[in-house]
């Protein structure tokens, strides 16, 4: 039988994904996209958590997932979205006004997907990619993350908090005057959903059952260790959009 790819492993826990995954900031979403597009493309868009935020802001957005399972989550919410993928685009060529790659950017074929991102984009259009990660500034969450990154699984996927993106997304020329932006923001979610909200990270997704259950536990204990990361029954975790810009060369 034929392994399913990491990137399409997120199908499987989309209710979790869905239930405990970050929202994106609105200031975070403004700044990806310019202010007067009329229809924006989003790449990889999993369950809509991105989709949201872009909408809200007035354009048309078109949601690009090749999950048929995270694509359901994200029409029950009255999203706009299609089946494709980062390197095969449903849309014509110089067609959309900015394209938007939500904490995905890491998991396409950048050989492939950026040429299909210049080709749907018109003249001066842009490309705004990010990630909405845990803040390891904060030392509760960066306790958090170590121990998240000690499974093999995850340290497999962590390559890209150490990539240089700019370089790799103005490299081939076709895409130029990359901007960095950090949008720090407040993950809240109860505290009865953590388990979801771990379970949606494919790393931790793709443990054996026993090794899951110790490395949940572990986490748990660190969180719970902080107060001042708990409000009631609800935990209160910093998070930050890794954000960045760049325009169709």
């Amino acid at each position: 039988m034929q392994e399913t790819p990491r990137r399409l492993s997120f199908g499987a826990q989309a209710a979790a994904y869905e239930r405990a995954r970050p929202e994106w900031p609105e200031a975070a979403a403004r700044w990806l996209v310019p202010q007067d597009a009329g229809f924006v493309v989003e790449v990889g868009a999993g369950t809509g958590k991105l989709t949201r935020a872009l909408a809200a802001l007035g354009p048309r957005v078109l949601a690009v997932e090749p999950d048929a399972r995270m694509l359901s989550v994200l029409r029950e919410r009255g999203l706009e979205g299609v089946e494709g993928s980062a390197e095969s685009i449903p849309v014509g060529d110089g067609e959309a006004d900015a394209v938007v790659a939500g904490s995905s950017l890491h998991w396409f074929e950048l050989d492939e997907a950026l040429p299909e991102f210049r080709r749907v984009l018109r003249p001066g259009g842009r490309f705004g990619f990010g990630w909405n990660h845990r803040d390891v500034r904060h030392p509760t969450i960066a306790a958090m993350s170590d121990v998240i990154y000690a499974t093999r699984p995850s340290r497999q996927t962590s390559g890209w908090q150490r990539r240089d993106w700019p370089a790799a997304v103005t490299e081939t020329g076709l895409f130029r005057d990359v901007e960095h932006e950090l949008f720090a923001h407040v993950h809240e979610f109860p505290r009865d959903a953590l388990e979801d909200h771990l379970l949606s990270y494919s790393g931790l997704a793709a443990l054996p059952e026993d090794q899951r259950r110790k490395e949940f536990a572990a986490v748990a204990e660190i969180l719970d260790g902080d107060p001042s990361l708990h409000d009631g029954d609800r935990l209160r975790l910093p998070f930050v959009v890794d954000a960045y810009r760049a325009v169709r060369a």
